[in-house]
């Protein structure tokens, strides 16, 4: 017997995407560049006070210490795109706010913790929130990274290429510490085949 789908209705955005929005256009390329590190910057800031409420709420150790260590090593990173921004004539810039991409993944974050009432749910719920978070910021990272280097940026290329390698190193960290904690999960869930 084959399954059958039933399509999602997603509404299309109502702006059209070529349409001026309340910021200034981006006008050339390094313009754009510019923005995005602003916007990583903003990201990072953010997450500089996201990630020890996120750690404060996980019962498993290893998981708040693995939590906890990247929220220091986000500090950092928000000190290496000082560095990019500043070397490039630049400041952080930016109204404080975080872009709509990372908003949402911390407003799911928390509301996915506040929903698990079972502690070794809930620190799945925060791994799959912070995964989330690490590959939005990999992907941002590398195409600044591309970015800088096109524009022959070749320091902030390198320094980005740290902070991807950061990055990438923190997601691997939280799908070891995911592994124990899925079959935790699924040995004491009643629902799934022993």
């Amino acid at each position: 017997m084959a399954c059958e789908y039933q399509a999602l209705h997603v509404p299309r955005p109502t702006r059209d995407l070529r349409s001026k929005t309340k910021e200034p256009a981006t006008v050339n390329y390094q313009e754009m560049m510019i923005k995005d590190l602003q916007d990583l910057y903003q990201s990072e800031m953010a997450q500089e006070s996201e990630l020890p409420q996120l750690a404060s709420a996980a019962t498993n150790e290893a998981l708040r210490t693995a939590l906890q260590d990247h929220a220091t090593e986000t500090q950092r990173q928000t000190m290496r795109l000082r560095q990019i921004l500043e070397m490039i004539g630049e400041t952080p810039g930016g109204n404080g706010q975080v872009t709509p991409g990372v908003h949402g993944l911390v407003s799911e974050a928390h509301k996915k913790s506040e929903q698990a009432q079972d502690p070794v749910l809930r620190d799945l719920a925060l791994i799959a929130a912070a995964q989330k978070m690490e590959h939005y910021e990999m992907a941002c990272y590398g195409t600044a990274r591309a970015m800088a280097r096109t524009a022959g940026m070749d320091e902030a290329a390198k320094l980005l290429q740290v902070t991807l390698n950061e990055e990438e190193a923190a997601d691997k960290r939280l799908t070891d510490v995911a592994l124990p904690i899925h079959k935790q999960a699924a040995q004491t869930d009643p629902t799934i085949p022993q």
